[in-house]
């Protein structure tokens, strides 16, 4: 065979070698397509260490940034107002899961600052939030809340939402006196008896319920008041969006991939609370984990029904559009 089909024989050859020891196999994690070749966006996530934030976890565990060529730079605050506050000075760029609230206030003080491009879907099948007693005590329908005391989160917006929820219940909710404790607080006023019931958020339900010493009065209130419930949103700096449009897409896929990664394989996902937020392990695996819409799913119709209900209640100043908090950034 002469020499140049020779050569040629062997570059075909190589070619096939190398075409199959590139094909993936069935176990083999597949690497995320990045259309950049641009040294990595360093993107700045805020966070509280809570349960519904697990998609931030799920995004740092897994080193999703690297696969979507980003550098991601998480912080931990304490509080919603201050997450946002952050994002408002330009030290934050994305907030993947926070109050509806803060953000509502916001965009009626400052609008067009930020962009929704995720939401909870709170169901009552897996009660993200409850309304807890003591396993002895002798309330057993929410009738009986009258003339006692409910510990709820400090701020109006607990308070004011569970006072609407109950009223649609038929209870009067002035005939309620609400007590604002923080979160650490919750177990221990339970116990002693200084509240008779708790109006608690993951994992304190879940933490109570262990115990054997607490049980249900009452599931999800957010669930009730609006099934799918919004409360909590995704939000990203339409700053950020202006000035790294590709690193936007991005970044808002990688929160997508987190979240299909939660709702296809929630027991393995959950140990990763237990680093970030300090609860035990036991707990992490039986907490409840709050599905979250797809930024191509995320339509303004829920988000509005619950803008109207907080518009209702006196939480935002004023009436908001959906559809604006949604917009593309321009």
């Amino acid at each position: 065979m002469p020499s140049i089909q020779v050569s040629l024989f062997r570059r075909l050859f190589l070619v096939m070698v190398t075409a199959f020891a590139i094909l993936p196999t069935g176990c083999e994690k597949k690497p995320v397509s990045v259309a950049t070749s641009a040294a990595p966006t360093t993107v700045r996530v805020a966070y509280a260490p809570v349960v519904i934030n697990l998609q931030t976890f799920i995004a740092q565990d897994r080193n999703l940034y690297k696969d979507h060529g980003l550098v991601g730079d998480a912080k931990a605050f304490t509080s919603a107002n201050d997450m946002i506050s952050a994002l408002v000075t330009g030290d934050i760029d994305v907030v993947p899961a926070v109050s509806l609230v803060p953000v509502l206030n916001l965009e009626a003080q400052k609008p067009g600052t930020l962009r929704i491009f995720s939401h909870s879907k709170m169901t009552s099948e897996k009660p993200f939030d409850s309304i807890l007693v003591r396993e002895d005590s002798p309330l057993k329908q929410l009738a009986d809340l009258q003339g006692k005391k409910l510990a709820v989160f400090p701020g109006t917006t607990a308070t004011n939402l569970v006072k609407i929820f109950l009223k649609r219940k038929g209870v009067d909710p002035a005939s309620v006196q609400y007590v604002a404790l923080p979160p650490a607080s919750h177990l221990s006023a339970l116990d002693s008896g200084s509240v008779d019931a708790l109006f608690a958020y993951e994992p304190t339900v879940t933490t109570a319920l262990l115990t054997g010493h607490a049980r249900r009065l009452f599931g999800s209130v957010y669930a009730d008041l609006q099934p799918n419930s919004p409360i909590a949103v995704s939000v990203i700096s339409r700053k950020f969006e202006r000035e790294h449009p590709e690193a936007a897409k991005r970044v808002i896929a990688m929160f997508d991939q987190a979240v299909e990664a939660i709702r296809a394989e929630p027991d393995k996902c959950a140990p990763s609370l237990v680093p970030y937020t300090k609860i035990a392990l036991d707990v992490a695996s039986k907490v409840s984990i709050i599905d979250a819409t797809l930024s191509s799913d995320t339509t303004a119709a829920p988000i509005q029904q619950f803008i109207d209900l907080l518009t209702e209640i006196g939480e935002i100043p004023k009436r908001l559009l959906a559809n604006d908090l949604l917009a593309p950034t321009r």
